[in-house]
Order: structure tokens, then C-alpha cells, then sequence
């Protein structure tokens, strides 16, 4: 589940402020991406890999 949220500040008629934030697995919800699998090995089942955790990042632009 992925988020953004964005905000667009007038300063005058022609220049203007934008502001986005942006966040991506924002329950920070594992997602696990292998499993090990090999038989008769001593980690057979475990899980060997997960998928990122949430990021956010924020971006500001001047127009004019």
C-alpha cells in the first residue's frame, strides 16, 4: 500500500511552492520473497529474503 500526498503554495500569480510527500509500504508490512526450499537441508522452510521496508521521501519545487 502506497501513499502521496501533494500541497501546491501560491506565493504570487506566476510562482508557486509544490510539495509532495511520498511514502511506499506504509504499513511497513513484511513481504518475504524466498523461501528456502532444498530438502533435508537444516534451514528447509525457513524464509531466506524479504522485500523492502516502507520508504518516504519528500520533494519541494519552485515554479516561476
Amino acid at each position: 500500500m502506497n501513499m502521496s500526498l501533494n500541497k501546491t503554495i501560491t506565493i504570487k500569480e506566476s510562482r508557486a511552492l509544490d510539495l509532495r510527500l511520498t511514502a511506499n509500504n506504509i504499513f511497513n508490512i513484511v513481504h518475504f520473497t524466498a523461501i528456502n526450499t532444498v530438502v533435508n537441508s537444516r534451514p528447509f522452510g525457513e524464509v531466506t529474503g524479504t522485500d523492502g521496508m516502507r520508504r518516504v521521501t519528500m520533494q519541494a519545487r519552485f515554479r516561476f
